[in-house]
């Protein structure tokens, strides 16, 4: 005939589980899962945060008799936004270059003139003015 429950957890028969005594192992594999994503989210967040805004990089290439024989500076936007009207300036005396336009998360590299190569710092302004990063030799 039938199967009957009796309310006891078992069924007829014997063959059925007793209970709720096994895990639920797709549950606790979703949970662990979800806790990976989160972590990873967060260390992504803090590295990006920190990186954010502008940031310049002063790359410099010397002979083997300490003459320099290449200087070049990259300038990287890392916001969100795009900076308008950026100028850089090597030096507090040096010639002011115009670079333009920088769109999001993009850099570009400038070389001084010949006779900039001996500037103490870089500084870069956009936005009117409204944003400057400054860099030390």
């Amino acid at each position: 005939m039938g199967r009957w429950d009796d309310g006891s957890g078992q069924f007829a028969g014997g063959g059925g589980r007793t209970g709720r005594s096994g895990r639920n192992y797709a549950r606790i594999a979703k949970f662990v899962i979800l806790g990976g994503f989160i972590v990873v989210g967060i260390v992504v967040l803090s590295v990006f945060v920190t990186r954010s805004g502008l940031n310049i990089e002063i790359r410099e290439q010397n002979e083997a008799m300490g003459a320099i024989q290449t200087i070049s500076v990259r300038i990287s936007n890392n916001k969100f936004d795009t900076l308008n009207d950026v100028t850089v300036q090597f030096g507090d005396n040096g010639k002011i270059h115009s670079v333009g336009t920088i769109g999001p998360f993009s850099s570009i590299m400038i070389t001084p003139d010949p006779k900039d190569l001996h500037f103490e710092k870089v500084i870069v302004k956009g936005n009117g003015g409204k944003v400057e990063a400054v860099k030390f030799r």
